[in-house]
């Protein structure tokens, strides 16, 4: 990007949609022009991926209309949403069994048959964590969230309707494949 010639990251998407692409990645949105240019692409039937940064699915919502994207827009081009979360793993080299503690919430994802703890060692510079592990959310758009957003709501009312239809949490193991937690 040249903002100085006038080449934007807006101009250079523009561009990228004249070759009639299929799907379209579009690095982050960040602002009106680019969240305006991508939902229009999706209206028009290409797959647009793109990333925005925020805790979670629903939050992301507010992010777009927030930006200033018209809720009709976000309502229309937006049909699912994928949030990420990426968590320390234990230490295999350094793992130990340890017993539930009484203060662990009763919702676990997924149910935790045995406990460990890392108790540190030098393959993992003693911290007893080694690598990372994603955590997935995913939040399918469907006509009862559609039609909340199309009017006044609150970001609660938004949790309330994800809770009722979703949204999926999803752990994965590298070298596995994606399951329900």
């Amino acid at each position: 990007m040249n903002e100085a010639i006038g080449f934007t990251f807006a101009n250079a998407l523009r561009s990228v949609l004249r070759q009639d692409p299929d799907i379209i990645m579009v690095g982050e949105i960040r602002d009106l022009e680019t969240a305006e240019i991508g939902a229009r692409s999706a209206l028009t039937g290409h797959l647009v991926l793109s990333t925005l940064h925020t805790n979670d699915t629903v939050s992301s919502i507010t992010r777009l209309l927030d930006i200033g994207l018209e809720s009709f827009l976000v309502t229309s081009a937006v049909s699912g949403i994928l949030a990420q979360r990426l968590i320390r793993k234990i230490c295999i080299h350094c793992k130990i069994e340890i017993a539930l503690p009484d203060d662990v919430p009763g919702i676990i994802l997924p149910p935790l048959k045995n406990n460990y703890k890392g108790s540190g060692c030098s393959k993992c510079n003693y911290t007893g964590y080694l690598g990372r592990v994603g955590v997935y959310e995913l939040l399918k758009m469907d006509t009862h969230l559609r039609r909340l957003i199309a009017r006044k709501f609150t970001e609660d009312d938004l949790w309330e309707c994800a809770r009722e239809n979703g949204p999926r949490h999803f752990l994965r193991m590298p070298g596995q494949k994606l399951k329900k937690a």
